[in-house]
């Protein structure tokens, strides 16, 4: 379908180019007759993965691949999208709420809040010295192996602001176990730049 809607017209090239497909995906060709409801999640991310691919893209956007796979097959979706990157030159935009996945597949990372980028930097920078206090306390909740420790104390506090009535000044000021009252509450957050690494906090340091 994607080939059809990009104006190839010539059936037995479309053919081809499936099938070149599929074996890239480690799909068998019978898989070309195959409904949605007969493949696993692995076969049916992969099928999704070939779909994007077949029209040679310079950038892919990838929401949440893996979030409905066990690990094992996420396992096995990375790293298809690794070596794909490297095969094909792309760029990914990779959207995930899983650290770890972050961590093993970006280059660079922007961390959200409510909507807004509060911190942008290279991957290692975020994962072992983050800047903005959301950033911080994000990468604090991340659950260890370890069941005697419980869930980790973040302290954030219980209040989360309204999405579609934000607060004045930083948005994050509410949760925010550092803020400064009342210029946090009142203010608009400065953004720091470095180049390499940028921050939505008026009381971060940036030395990256």
């Amino acid at each position: 379908m994607p080939l059809v809607v990009h104006g190839n017209r010539d059936k037995k090239d479309r053919r081809e180019r499936v099938l070149k497909m599929l074996d890239l995906m480690a799909l068998a060709p019978r898989m070309m007759n195959v409904y949605p409801d007969q493949m696993s999640g692995g076969q049916r991310q992969r099928v999704a993965i070939a779909r994007a691919l077949i029209t040679e893209p310079e950038m892919i956007i990838c929401d949440e691949p893996t979030s409905a796979l066990d690990v094992s097959v996420q396992a096995q979706v990375l790293n298809l999208l690794m070596s794909l990157r490297l095969e094909f030159n792309l760029t990914y935009l990779f959207i995930s709420h899983d650290l770890a996945v972050v961590e093993h597949i970006a280059d660079r990372v922007a961390v959200m809040y409510l909507g807004k980028v509060v911190e942008e930097a290279p991957v290692q920078e975020i994962f072992l010295s983050p800047r903005h206090p959301y950033t911080q306390t994000l990468l604090q909740s991340v659950l260890t192996p370890d069941p005697r420790l419980g869930p980790p104390d973040v302290a954030l506090g219980i209040t989360y602001p309204n999405p579609i009535d934000l607060p004045p000044g930083c948005s994050f000021h509410p949760r925010c176990p550092i803020a400064v009252m009342p210029d946090c509450a009142r203010d608009d957050p400065a953004e720091q730049n470095s180049g390499s690494c940028r921050v939505l906090c008026s009381l971060a340091t940036l030395d990256c």
